[in-house]
């Protein structure tokens, strides 16, 4: 463990797992739980629920769990230290250097890499400025941007040369492995370094927190690739990144919209719409998804006209819906792009047709009817069958009543009639759901595969036993004189065990979110789905007894198992009629058992 476990509880404790769920995923109360479509699997229905009292989460639909920890691990792809770290800077708290050896050495190469891009991003802007950056100067401020917005953005030049900054920056001192590692060099085949990047105009791509973590080069001639960008490394990685968005995160807008490229979002800045982002290289992920929620009321994808684009508008729609956020969508006129239409136009037209931007709906739906001439019945049929499956998959039920009385009037057909079409749909949605029981003799999986291995005879007993004694931290004493840890036959569970008992060992408390904190997210969510097969139940004494005499009932039977062996192989006519008494004795004691049970 990295930092001592009162610590870890304490960045848990500040965090309320509904507060921070929010941010990702739409949520709705239903009773003493709350419930949103899943983030980690693709669904329709919400499956995935929190328990407010408990703070952890679980999802019915693909089985994982745990505490907030294991949520902000999964949702940022993050390790368990960066998924802490994470956690406490959104709570005020400071953590202390790491004493494990290898997190060490992992936070000084992150930080040695935010150094080495610092130097190189001095290194870029300074040639810019230079004698060989006229060419290059020209070009920007062909594309209207000023001396002022290219200072901002720390935009920069590569020099054409094969390993300029190379040198520059190992005469600086910095190692072969840390330029390898930051992506600022390539290693050839004879081992020579080169630079990644050469005669390119460089964009510094700045986290939330105003650290260079990576770049981006665009050519200012016709050769190809037309642009290259860093590749992951342990400061970067692009489909968890939004170019812009240390600036547009302050904007006193709620809204954050979303262009295609890194000119796209200058030239918006430029012009005073100071709430542009842009995905890196990739189309919009899950993640970014997330992000652009935690930090928008609005969302507004504003991408290229063209079929690509509008290829990429309907992934992105797909993904911003399932991220639950408010989305509406930006249409720029004869097909161009926001730099363009910003040049020719100017930042007044452009915020006017920001004010514009349709909804969700209208543009699934403006998406459809572009698909269809509507010159015949057969035609307008598909269409308004289109618009019944777009209405009946919408969730908000007022914008779906307001747009279906809408589209009934446009397209001359009754509201009775499209509502019914779209109810019909709703209605076999619903039945189609999944039922999740809580029931103790439910069981969950759907025929997914389990995160966790665990024996299949003593592996679900025990780890119900923890999840109880979490539960009820009273019971220890009992437990841990009928079952101690060398007892337990699955190996997961006697490590955790260990960690539990140690716990309670020192007359310290441990609710069921605090032992997820030790946990990896394989067990966190293995533990969390045994907690929901067995919710309900009311004497956790008698439930308790029941899982020790099970347990005892496995034991004995596994010896009787040896003693018919040992029976059948032993000659001696005394000790095998010794063997068969203990026999059984131990029957007898398995049919007591099972009595009780």
């Amino acid at each position: 463990m990295f930092y001592p476990e009162e610590l870890i509880e304490e960045v848990r404790i500040r965090n309320d797992i509904i507060e921070v769920v929010s941010s990702y995923v739409k949520l709705e109360r239903k009773g003493r739980r709350y419930f949103g479509l899943c983030p980690f699997h693709n669904e329709k229905s919400p499956s995935f629920c929190i328990e407010p009292a408990k703070q952890f989460f679980y999802c019915f639909g693909c089985n994982k769990g745990g505490s907030v920890i294991q949520f902000i691990m999964g949702i940022e792809h993050l390790d368990f230290l960066e998924a802490l770290k994470f956690l406490a800077e959104r709570a005020g708290i400071d953590l202390p250097e790491p004493e494990d050896a290898g997190e060490k050495e992992k936070s000084r190469m992150r930080a040695q890499i935010l150094e080495v891009n610092k130097e190189a991003a001095r290194f870029f802007f300074s040639t810019l400025a230079g004698k060989n950056g006229a060419r290059a100067q020209g070009y920007l401020i062909k594309r209207g941007l000023t001396e002022k917005t290219i200072r901002q953005f720390g935009l920069g030049l590569a020099p054409g040369g094969w390993n300029d900054l190379t040198k520059a920056l190992l005469n600086k001192g910095a190692e072969k492995n840390l330029l390898l590692s930051s992506g600022l060099s390539i290693e050839t085949k004879n081992g020579e370094l080169v630079d990644r990047f050469r005669d390119r105009i460089i964009f510094p791509i700045f986290n939330i927190r105003g650290n260079i973590i990576g770049f981006g080069g665009r050519v200012i001639d016709g050769s190809q690739p037309k642009y290259m960008n860093s590749p992951d490394t342990p400061v970067y990685n692009k489909s968890r990144e939004l170019y812009g968005l240390n600036y547009a995160r302050q904007s006193k807008s709620r809204k954050l919209l979303i262009v295609e490229g890194y000119m796209d979002v200058i030239s918006l800045h430029q012009a005073g719409i100071d709430y542009a982002v842009a995905s890196l290289g990739t189309a919009l992920t899950q993640s970014q998804a997330w992000i652009l929620k935690k930090y928008a009321e609005e969302v507004i994808i504003a991408y290229d006209s063209d079929s690509a684009g509008q290829a990429a508008t309907m992934r992105g729609l797909d993904i911003l819906e399932k991220a639950g956020c408010n989305i509406r969508v930006l249409i720029i006129p004869d097909g161009k792009d926001p730099d363009d239409y910003i040049r020719n136009n100017g930042p007044e037209k452009f915020k006017n047709l920001v004010d514009r931007a349709i909804s969700l709906l209208d543009y699934k739906i403006r998406a459809e009817k572009n698909m269809y001439s509507l010159d015949t019945v057969d035609d307008r049929l598909k269409l308004l069958n289109s618009i019944a499956d777009i209405l009946a998959a919408h969730d908000n039920s007022i914008e779906r009543e307001l747009y279906t009385k809408n589209y009934a009037e446009q397209y001359g057909i009754s509201l009775e009639s499209l509502n019914s079409e779209v109810q019909k749909r709703r209605n076999r949605k619903q039945s189609g759901n999944r039922t999740y029981s809580l029931n103790k003799n439910t069981t969950q999986t759907r025929g997914l595969p389990e995160f966790l291995s665990v024996d299949s005879r003593y592996g679900e007993l025990e780890y119900m036993l923890l999840v109880m004694l979490c539960n009820d931290n009273r019971l220890f004493s009992k437990v841990s004189k009928e079952y101690n840890t060398g007892a337990y036959m699955d190996e997961g569970a006697r490590k955790i065990a260990e960690k539990l008992y140690n716990r309670l060992e020192q007359n310290k408390n441990c609710v069921l979110a605090e032992l997820l904190n030790v946990l990896d997210p394989k067990e966190a969510s293995y533990m969390v789905r045994i907690t929901e097969i067995n919710s309900g139940l009311e004497d956790t004494d008698k439930a308790v007894q029941q899982i020790l005499n099970k347990l005892e009932i496995l034991k004995l039977e596994d010896l009787q198992k040896q003693t018919i062996e040992r029976i059948k192989n032993e000659e001696d006519g005394i000790k095998r009629q010794e063997l068969g008494l203990e026999f059984s004795k131990r029957a007898e004691r398995i049919a007591e058992l099972k009595r009780l049970t």
